[in-house]
């Protein structure tokens, strides 16, 4: 099976075209211009590259979160427009899961940080033995709440996300030599963990519960600044 990957999440757009499980491309731009600005382009130039027809694609699947507010929602409105003309599955994914596979047969426990802004990450963090599995989170921490659960743990933890660059130094501080931080090609989103991902996540589910769906909620795990706003002018005056 052919099919497509849209990962919008943070600042990078990383996309994949894979076939059953073998990725066949990805995309990976990290630059000033938004994700309305260069998905489609990427798209068609993926395509091109690997000589794909967008008819022949059998399903997308969408990484829906979390991580920022208007790239998810630039991701998932992509995805299903696609989806609904090309009449094909949709299916999300979500941006903790998908990049858990950086640490694809490593020993140690995989931790996921994405900048959440204000002083806090979304964070899960994973071990792998025959299959991924979720340890902890998904949930929103603080850098200091993070380190001290790890502290407590006597093993290494190796890290992956868009916030590990600006966590390194107090985490290697905090944890010494407990805290891997590999390779930036290596903790970025990428187009290959999703397209790994979206076909674990096609065969151990019911293939059928795909084939109509076309609409795709957001996970978003805490309100966003202008709702958060919103619900406490509106408390306050009630």
């Amino acid at each position: 099976m052919k099919y497509l990957t849209i990962d919008t999440t943070t600042k990078i757009t990383a996309l994949s075209l894979a076939e059953n499980g073998k990725l066949i491309g990805e995309g990976f731009l990290h630059t000033g211009k938004t994700h309305s600005e260069r998905l489609i382009p990427m798209i068609d130039q993926l395509l091109n590259a690997a000589d794909w027809k967008l008819e022949e694609l059998e399903f997308i699947a969408v990484v829906r979160g979390p991580g920022s507010f208007t790239g998810i929602r630039i991701g998932i409105a992509t995805a299903q427009g696609l989806a609904q003309v090309l009449k094909i599955p949709l299916m999300g994914i979500t941006s903790l899961d998908t990049l858990a596979w950086a640490g694809r047969g490593r020993p140690q426990e995989t931790v996921v940080i994405l900048d959440a802004r204000k002083n806090e990450y979304y964070y899960a963090r994973y071990r792998w033995l025959d299959k991924q599995e979720c340890i902890d989170g998904p949930k929103a921490i603080t850098p200091e709440t993070l380190a001290t659960q790890l502290s407590k743990l006597n093993q290494s933890f190796f890290f992956a996300g868009d916030a590990v660059p600006g966590a390194k130094e107090y985490l290697e501080e905090v944890l010494g030599d407990k805290a891997i931080i590999p390779l930036e090609y290596q903790y970025l989103p990428r187009g290959a963990y999703a397209a790994f991902e979206a076909w674990e996540r096609w065969n151990h589910s019911k293939r059928g519960s795909f084939e109509n769906n076309c609409t795709i909620e957001p996970l978003y795990i805490r309100f966003s600044e202008a709702e958060t706003n919103y619900r406490k002018k509106h408390l306050e005056k009630s």
